[in-house]
């Protein structure tokens, strides 16, 4: 890592620059509330990031309900809010009547990243939460009453005693998570792993945001947090990016007699993937409505389907995603905006 020499420590780390990470708890007398954000706790003070936090449709969701969709994801203002949630087990006294001890406590990990940056979000957040659910699952209680101590206006003996158990806690979780963000860029954004244009976008947007990547040319890169080699403009580009997608749509139409939206769906590759699920959602004030939910047994090579959606009055924004059933992978993830298509 950067702080192992003076010379790397020197180098802003850019991870912490490309997102920011969230792991809150449900507490029953107060809400939602903040464990741990990284890399800075003064975001808790930013509204812009806060307000899409505590009203992620995440929260009105059960972790059964979470079922087809590996995350639920929220757009707002040019940020990508990702969630995973899950129920660990407790072993403190509740503060709400008809909750016990054993109630399982509501784990909720939130990845913010810039729209520009997504493409790299599927990966990152599933890491995160299984990393985390790994090392930190049966911590997660202490945690919590150490959140829960320090409201407290007078501070016993006991309840310092939580307080540093959770600083602790606290601490080896930021390593953890830091640990995870270097080590997924560094192997994520390379000029060989650029196959589609949505990923040269997101490089191009690191560039422009003033990344600084002259640190990784030559032999320093094997002491700095990435590998990323930026494009050579003396290099024809590959003319056929688009293809290496395994699904891409051609068309979109909407039907004003019917008010139907219809999306023109083709496979580009020779593989016949099996068991695919596709969804239709909208998004209004922060909830995400499912308008289509149906599995697609085979579909082969080079085949276009077409899928039909109803378009619901005054909601010009829809999301479409392609999901292998097995694995809960996400093939294609594309929003719709009808204000674009008219």
């Amino acid at each position: 890592m950067a702080e192992n020499n003076n010379k790397s420590s020197e180098i802003k780390n850019p991870f912490e620059e490309m997102c920011e990470i969230y792991i809150l708890f449900f507490d029953e007398t107060r809400g939602h509330i903040p464990l741990l954000i990284y890399p800075s706790e003064k975001l808790i003070e930013n509204r812009k990031f806060m307000r899409p936090i505590k009203y992620h449709p995440i929260w009105f969701l059960d972790v059964q309900e979470q079922g087809a969709l590996d995350h639920i994801d929220l757009e707002y203002k040019k940020h990508t809010f990702m969630a995973k949630k899950f129920l660990t087990k407790s072993k403190r006294k509740k503060r709400r009547a008809g909750l016990e001890e054993e109630t399982p406590e509501t784990i909720v990990i939130i990845l913010s990243l810039p729209t520009d940056l997504d493409i790299f979000g599927d990966d990152l957040i599933r890491n995160l939460t299984n990393e985390i659910r790994s090392n930190f699952e049966e911590k997660f209680t202490e945690l919590i009453i150490a959140e829960i101590a320090n409201e407290e206006i007078i501070k016993t003996p006991k309840i310092k005693k939580n307080i540093e158990k959770g600083k602790v806690i606290k601490t080896d979780l930021i390593k953890l998570i830091r640990n995870i963000g270097n080590n997924y860029f560094s192997k994520v954004i390379k000029q060989a792993d650029a196959s589609s244009i949505k990923k040269q976008k997101a490089i191009s947007f690191l560039y422009l945001k003033g990344m600084d990547f002259s640190h990784i040319s030559g032999e320093e890169a094997l002491e700095t947090f990435s590998s990323i080699k930026m494009f050579d403009p003396s290099k024809k580009s590959d003319p056929d990016l688009t293809l290496k997608t395994p699904f891409n749509i051609t068309d979109i139409t909407v039907i004003d007699d019917s008010q139907e939206l219809e999306i023109l769906v083709k496979k580009n590759n020779d593989k016949e993937y099996k068991d695919l699920r596709i969804i239709i959602t909208h998004v209004k004030d922060f909830f995400e409505k499912e308008l289509m939910n149906q599995v697609v047994d085979t579909w082969f090579k080079d085949e276009e389907l077409l899928f039909i959606s109803p378009i619901i009055p005054h909601i010009n924004e829809y999301l479409f995603f392609i999901i292998e059933e097995k694995n809960k992978k996400k093939l294609l993830s594309k929003k719709i905006d009808l204000n674009f298509l008219k």
